[in-house]
């Protein structure tokens, strides 16, 4: 145990050092894995757009369904104050949809979206949702008719609050479903 806590006071040090550099960003490949630890904190440098994941479902070769927007909404409950963990995956989604689309933006020029951990977790993410998902008793996607699909295909799509319309920041290739 108190490896554990030397080993987590020496790394919020490194990070305390590395911060105080002239580069305010703290990057590296190694980092990258980190990240589920912390929230991504973005929005306290300015309300912009933001990104949310759309999935649709193709049962055969032609037919496609409608997009679906997977944002978690649930209904809230006062013992959700002590006890949410539905809520809070929910959450956690939306939080991996951020990471995806902060790490479209910090793409370098000929690097592929797709070799991104974030990239490959959001896949996940589109997968369950299009083969009946739930967040607890809450299922991520609102389905219209018993179709099987057979392949999914995922967009990231930037709503700018306060303003009509969305512009597409990302569209995946379909993606077929394994059995």
């Amino acid at each position: 145990m108190e490896l554990t806590a030397l080993l987590i006071l020496a790394y919020f040090a490194w990070l305390a050092v590395a911060l105080r550099k002239r580069q305010r960003t703290v990057q590296g490949p190694w980092l990258f894995l980190l990240r589920a630890f912390f929230p991504n904190w973005q929005f306290f440098h300015g309300l912009g757009p933001a990104p949310r994941l759309w999935v649709r479902a193709q049962s055969q070769p032609g037919q496609w369904s409608n997009w679906q927007a997977v944002y978690p909404r649930l209904p809230r409950r006062t013992w959700h104050l002590l006890h949410n963990p539905a809520v809070n995956l929910a959450l956690s989604h939306q939080n991996l949809v951020e990471h995806l689309a902060t790490d479209v933006h910090d793409l370098a020029e000929n690097a592929d979206i797709r070799d991104c951990v974030s990239y490959q977790l959001v896949t996940r993410l589109a997968r369950d949702a299009v083969q009946r998902g739930s967040w607890a008793d809450t299922p991520m996607l609102h389905r219209a008719g018993g179709l099987t699909p057979q392949a999914f295909q995922f967009e990231i799509r930037l709503l700018h609050l306060g303003q009509a319309g969305e512009a597409q920041l990302l569209l995946s290739p379909v993606i077929p479903l394994r059995p």
